[in-house]
């Protein structure tokens, strides 16, 4: 059952390991987005390595989940909020159903999307230090 009452960045334990040696190998910055029906949040991952190192942030900023919607894997979820929101708007994609039939008859279900806009804040960035 969900306990957290906020919106999160959900990178998954697995693969922190992963990010951080590509980070090492090739001294090229990561960052995590989520994107939601009305705003995108990102934020780094050097900021996500800070925020779950601390332990009196578990439970206040982060909560570490076995997520049924993930193949149970062990996911970290971090308040949104704690993260940089890059886009104040965005408009949903159209999307339509699509079946595939595959080898022997079987048949693939999914979804398909098209279109659909997110309006940055430029200005911000420029701006920023």
């Amino acid at each position: 059952m969900q306990q957290r009452d906020y919106l999160s960045i959900t990178p998954k334990v697995e693969d922190l390991k992963v990010v951080y040696k590509w980070i090492e190998t090739f001294n090229v910055p990561h960052f995590y987005f989520q994107v939601f029906f009305d705003k995108i949040y990102g934020i780094s991952f050097e900021n996500i390595l800070a925020i779950i190192s601390n332990p009196d942030n578990e439970g206040i900023i982060f909560s570490v989940e076995a997520d049924t919607k993930n193949q149970n894997k062990t996911t970290i979820k971090i308040k949104s909020r704690e993260g940089i929101e890059i886009a104040s708007k965005v408009d949903e994609p159209s999307h339509k159903s699509v079946r595939k039939e595959m080898d022997r008859g079987r048949l693939l279900f999914y979804v398909t999307f098209n279109g659909g806009t997110a309006y940055l804040d430029i200005e911000m960035y420029l701006t920023t230090p």
